[in-house]
């Protein structure tokens, strides 16, 4: 048939090219042309062909039939074939397949005479043609008594004009699920099996008419996977109010369909799961309680089968944990000294829920309470003349201790004034406990780590070496209770400041090359573990859990972060070209602050420091607000080999000028320079030009110079008061 629509369509062009240049006269008659139809419009299902026949009387040397003038292509959907053909009349059988995609096409079919004198006559016929979706079944796996069935019609829109009925049809069907049932003259295709297995189905309802032509009806049968009623699951919100029952819920979990067989198989770490007939009961445990505020997803994972129609599929159910009680995470500082009168900054979560009369129950001596934000308070206190602890717990329902945190109030300490020798050089910067009154550094030296404390009993100082893992990053934590060291076999331990005794804590797996030389915790509470080893890597601590925060590109990093955990130096260190970078990382709203030094010199460890509250940074002579902006300058000139430490309290800071060996001390608490020295200046032994830092007491009574001389490999603790 392809082969004679092509054919009849050429010829039909080249007739049109020719039609009144001919010589003869044809007798002198005049061509006409009438047809049985004016237009051809059908509605058909995917790959269905629809069939009409065109009858056409005329008066002419013959009969062709094409498209007009200037249509160059044929619908692929449009056919043509030659039935018969007499000196008057012919018939043409159209055929509308379809065999495309769903929607309305039209096209014309023009049908043309001619005599050899040039006289044409022609018909057009406008053919619309309307491709239907097929018809489609479903039905989920397993269901029962479900009645399929629908009603289709593949009847001509109307007769034929010439014709005086329509055409009939009967039909049948080849596939064992599918049956067609005749009602009331029209059709009704019938799903007769429900036990196929999941996927789809295609089958094809056939009609065939008086004459023999075929019509079909595609069935499609999506037998679908089962389906389960799962009760509403409403996020748990866990607060202070919630009690022990709370904790407990039960989720409907049932199958729709008969047949189906489902096992818990797996459920995330914070739940454990007991299964029923047609429910799971769900306990959290109380790990969970333990994390920081914030929202945990939990699910449920559960695996389901249908007989041998459906190979074995899973299914998981989620909700989410919010964890959001009123706690104390840290307080900074945590040690006062008696009579001190001092604002105390504590860190939380719904710390505005506590009135400032909740505040003074923990203790009398808080005069007044200023709310910063619901994570952030000052309090501002007046200490008692006695030492003491003050412990600050939040209580809640639950009896789950939440967020513990103390101040500790101590008489201001005297320390020995003295210059010590120390047994290796520090490699690290020297920890101040405040609580315990005791130094701790780490040393490197033939290629071994070593820990040191250094303590004092009012007379004299004293050092000694702490067993441990070759250590190399080192921070107090946990307000602080604990000294946390990781080694260069990435293994983690902690020691008990109180007791000195040693517990091995998680470590990283596949650890590989990486080396933990930063341990700090934010004020949050969030302890995190920085792999030094160029390129670095961050983890949170315990869980490894890699940070999401967008720290800066920098080589081998040098990290430095303020005791009371919102600030963070984070620069390159030494081994790669300059330019190098240095940040400022304000924790408390996620910023790093670009720290404009305008040095392509090594980045030491010793060449920056930070007060508790990152209020005032250090880098050579230079001093930076918490923004990392230059306010002033200290001493005459920027020596590489010069040093500037600035106070815990930020309104100090030390300045050691190399060419002179002396140390000046600068007031540094406006916001501008320059600034100006106080009392007058420390000398500095000649042995231990190098100096590697310097640390203020807490009420800046004392100043602690740590030196070295590595050409004498002399290192030296010296302790000044001002």
């Amino acid at each position: 048939m392809r082969y004679l629509q092509k054919f009849v369509f050429t010829l039909l062009s080249l007739v049109l090219v020719g039609c009144g240049g001919s010589d003869d006269d044809g007798g002198g008659e005049t061509a006409s042309i009438t047809l049985n139809v004016s237009q051809i419009t059908a509605s058909v299902y995917q790959n269905d062909t629809y069939e009409v026949d065109v009858t056409v009387n005329y008066q002419g040397e013959g009969v062709l039939v094409g498209m007009p003038k200037g249509v160059n292509e044929v619908p692929i959907w449009l056919g043509v074939d030659e039935q018969s053909i007499s000196s008057k009349q012919a018939v043409f059988r159209v055929y509308l397949h379809g065999n495309i995609d769903t929607g309305v096409y039209n096209s014309v079919l023009r049908f043309v005479t001619a005599y050899n004198n040039g006289s044409v006559a022609y018909k057009d016929v406008p053919i619309e043609l309307t491709i239907k979706e097929p018809l489609v079944f479903t039905v989920v796996a397993g269901k029962q008594n479900v009645s399929l069935e629908s009603m289709i019609s593949v009847s001509d829109s109307g007769p034929v004009e010439g014709n005086s009925t329509y055409i009939t049809y009967g039909a049948f069907s080849d596939w064992d699920w599918l049956d067609v049932e005749v009602v009331n003259n029209q059709y009704k295709a019938k799903i007769i099996k429900t036990d196929l297995s999941v996927g789809e189905h295609v089958g094809y309802i056939e009609f065939l008419d008086q004459n023999y032509r075929f019509r079909k009806v595609k069935i499609v049968y999506l037998v679908t996977e089962p389906e389960f009623n799962i009760g509403n699951v409403n996020k748990l919100t866990i607060n202070n109010e919630t009690i022990a029952s709370e904790l407990n819920m039960t989720i409907p979990v049932t199958p729709t369909s008969e047949g189906v067989i489902w096992n818990v198989i797996d459920s995330s770490s914070m739940i454990s799961v007991t299964q029923n007939l047609n429910s799971v009961d769900i306990s959290l445990e109380f790990d969970l309680l333990s994390q920081n505020n914030g929202i945990y997803q939990q699910w449920i994972e559960f695996e389901y089968q249908y007989g041998d129609l459906l190979f074995p599929k899973t299914r998981k159910i989620e909700f989410d944990v919010e964890i959001d009680f009123t706690d104390i995470q840290q307080i900074s500082p945590y040690v006062i000294y008696t009579s001190d009168e001092i604002t105390v900054r504590v860190w939380g979560n719904n710390l505005m829920s506590l009135t400032e009369e909740d505040f003074k129950a923990f203790t009398p001596i808080i005069q007044s309470v200023n709310y910063i934000s619901d994570n952030e308070v000052e309090l501002n206190i007046k200490a008692n003349t006695v030492e003491q602890e003050i412990n600050f717990s939040i209580e809640n329902r639950l009896d789950y201790l939440r967020g513990e945190a103390k101040v500790v109030v101590r008489h201001a300490p005297v320390f020995p004034v003295a210059s010590i020798n120390l047994p290796e050089n520090p490699a690290s910067k020297v920890i101040y406990d405040s609580e315990r009154e005791r130094f701790y550094f780490r040393s490197y030296s033939n290629w071994t780590n070593l820990l040191y404390e250094i303590s004092h009993d009012n007379e004299q100082w004293i050092v000694e070496q702490i067993v441990g893992e070759s250590p190399k990053g080192l921070a107090i934590i946990d307000n602080g209770t604990q000294l946390l060291t990781s080694s260069v076999a990435c293994s983690m331990t902690k020691i008990d400041l109180d007791t000195k005794v040693t517990v091995d804590t998680p470590s990283v797996t596949h650890c590989g090359y990486m080396d933990f030389g930063f341990i700090g915790q934010y004020y949050t509470g969030e302890t995190v573990v920085i792999d030094t080893n160029q390129w670095p890597s961050i983890y949170n601590y315990p869980n490894w859990e890699l940070a999401t925060v967008n720290y800066p590109s920098v080589y081998s990093p040098n990290v430095i972060l303020s005791k009371n955990g919102t600030h963070l130096i984070w620069t390159d260190s030494t081994g790669i070209s300059s330019p190098r970078n240095a940040y400022v990382y304000d924790v408390r709203n996620n910023k790093f602050n670009e720290l404009n030094t305008n040095s392509s010199y090594a980045f030491y460890l010793d060449s920056f420091s930070i007060s508790a509250t990152g209020e005032r940074v250090s880098f050579q002579n230079r001093i930076y607000n918490s923004e990392a902006i230059v306010i002033g300058n200290v001493g005459l000139n920027d020596d590489v080999w010069n040093r500037t430490f600035v106070s815990l309290d930020g309104t100090l800071a030390a300045h050691y000028d190399f060419s002179e060996r002396k140390i000046d001390i600068y007031d540094i608490q406006s916001d501008e320079g320059a600034f100006f020295t106080l009392d007058l200046p420390l000398v500095v032994n000649e042995e231990n030009m190098f100096i590697k830092e310097i640390q203020f007491s807490e009420d800046n009574r004392y100043i602690f110079v740590f030196s070295s001389n590595l050409n004498t490999e002399k290192y030296n603790m010296s302790i000044y008061e001002r």
